[in-house]
């Protein structure tokens, strides 16, 4: 399986988080009622759950850290935040490119269903690019996407369904009118229920 478009919206994400100071993780982000430590734990969760589900794993896979037992900030933030969160990207992308048939079904915890392999990547791809301009707009750090991740994601978005949005969902209301006007990034973040810089 072709992991080239996660591997760069991870790797995107991973910079930010390698600006990430302890004094930031309390910072409120657009993530309703998380802060930033919060959406970090988020992001080691879901790249762990991911692996572990297309893997067929027990536990964290090759070593890597068990978020709900993360060590305290100081520690986390010796090597830079982006440190554990890179080991658990890649384990989640390795996971992902030995998929031989992406039509297979898995389950993964907190994902209704079973879906497709094709359909978790789609999920997580749009995921992770959605977290970095959480991120990226919590810290004030500009914020653009590769054109062809931006496009993967954005097609994901326009196919999302109705119920996956709203209060407990994986996104939010679209509050916003999606003109002919906004731009791609613009599109993507109304479509995720966020409110683009205006």
């Amino acid at each position: 399986m072709d992991i080239s478009a996660l591997r760069t919206a991870t790797e995107q994400l991973a910079s930010y988080l390698s600006e990430v100071t302890p004094g930031d993780l309390t910072s409120p982000t657009p993530c309703e009622e998380w802060d930033v430590r919060d959406l970090y734990h988020h992001l080691l969760d879901e790249n762990l759950a991911f692996a572990r589900a297309l893997t067929g794993g027990p536990g964290a896979p090759d070593g890597a850290p068990d978020p709900a037992s993360a060590p305290p900030a100081g520690d986390m933030a010796h090597h830079g935040f982006d440190h554990a969160y890179r080991r658990t990207a890649r384990d989640m992308e390795d996971a992902f490119a030995s998929t031989d048939d992406e039509s297979q079904v898995r389950e993964v915890p907190g994902v209704p269903g079973a879906r497709s392999i094709d359909d978790l990547y789609g999920m997580q791809l749009c995921d992770t690019v959605i977290h970095t301009w959480d991120l990226a707009r919590t810290l004030g750090f500009e914020w653009e996407v590769d054109p062809t991740v931006a496009a993967l994601v954005l097609r994901r978005l326009e196919l999302l369904p109705g119920s996956a949005r709203g209060t407990g969902k994986a996104f939010g209301q679209v509050r916003h009118a999606v003109t002919p006007d906004r731009s791609t990034i613009e599109r993507i973040l109304i479509l995720s229920g966020r409110t683009p810089d205006e």
